[in-house]
């Protein structure tokens, strides 16, 4: 049965291309999902998998602005998600024990738990299929293509990393003015079978954004986190004017200081964050449900991931 929803989803991968291989100029590559996976986390803030790690920097990136953001990463496999896979710790250098239990991992997998994260920012060349084994060893060592990521990570083998969840001091995140129309601007095409999801699209990046956000609502339980409607705001300018023309979904693991501080603040409240993007499934499960086997092109729906409260 697994073989036989492989190969219907390697069938309909192949029919929404054939569709939709240019966006905007840009190449378009497939991301499909089973569509019970979907189910399962597009309302949870976070995801726990045992994961075999093949690779990983000696030391945490150094602290500047785009890349260099004072995480680390590491790359591997797991049976669970199924896909090429990043994990990255926030603010490394605060998590001293787990990063250097991280340097003795052997080949045996270690449980990891953390803010699942779908983005098409590593995208390579080939479309990336759930449930199709990834290569073995990865190619580009510990940033291999990918779009999924457990970022940030919250507990490694054990080792809770809750508190790293805080401002990265000296770290230049991207403006809410720069980040928000970009990710607005994102195209993307979905279309479903009776057993997965494709979202077909071309690279973004802008991986942390600075921006105020505005309570629109009542946060809602989500078990492991919170998800509340929160408009955006550039952080040095006015709140008269959203940088988006819509509320996103943000999103708070439980435990963490910006959950801590969401449960103080009520609707209309404003707060400084740090966030990083990820795709809605909620809304991606939604057309995909309406719609089905038809390809709809539309803006990418995105929810934003909150790792900080900033001063």
């Amino acid at each position: 049965m697994k073989r036989l929803i492989q190969v219907t989803t390697a069938l309909l991968v192949g029919a929404l291309l054939s569709a939709a291989t240019v966006c905007n100029g840009e190449v378009v590559l497939t991301l499909a999902l089973n569509k019970s996976f979907v189910k399962n986390i597009r309302n949870k803030a976070t995801i726990t998998t045992n994961l075999t790690v093949d690779a990983h920097p000696k030391d945490p990136h150094q602290i500047k602005d785009d890349g260099d953001d004072g995480d680390i990463h590491m790359a591997g496999r797991d049976s669970l998600i199924q896909l090429p896979l990043v994990a990255e710790i926030l603010n490394a250098r605060r998590e001293p024990t787990a990063t250097q239990l991280l340097k003795t991992v052997g080949i045996q997998p270690v449980s990891v738990s953390g803010a699942w994260r779908i983005w098409f920012e590593h995208l390579g060349s080939v479309d990336q299929i759930q449930g199709t084994p990834a290569p073995t060893p990865y190619p580009k060592g510990s940033n291999p293509d990918h779009l999924f990521e457990i970022h940030p990570i919250t507990s490694f083998a054990g080792i809770d990393v809750l508190d790293s969840f805080v401002e990265i001091p000296g770290y230049q995140a991207y403006s809410a003015s720069k980040a928000f129309p970009y990710y607005d601007d994102t195209d993307v095409t979905i279309q479903a079978s009776d057993t997965a999801i494709m979202i077909a699209g071309g690279e973004r990046k802008y991986n942390y954004a600075d921006f105020v956000i505005e309570l629109a609502g009542k946060p809602k339980d989500v078990g492991d986190g919170f998800i509340v409607l929160g408009n955006v705001y550039e952080a040095t300018g006015s709140l008269e004017n959203p940088v988006s023309p819509i509320a996103h979904r943000m999103v708070f693991v439980k435990g963490t200081p910006p959950a801590a501080k969401l449960l103080t603040m009520s609707k209309g409240e404003t707060g400084h964050v740090l966030g990083i993007p990820r795709v809605n499934l909620t809304e991606i499960f939604l057309i995909a449900s309406k719609h089905g086997t038809t390809p709809v092109s539309m803006k990418l729906p995105y929810e934003m991931i909150i790792a900080a409260v900033l001063p």
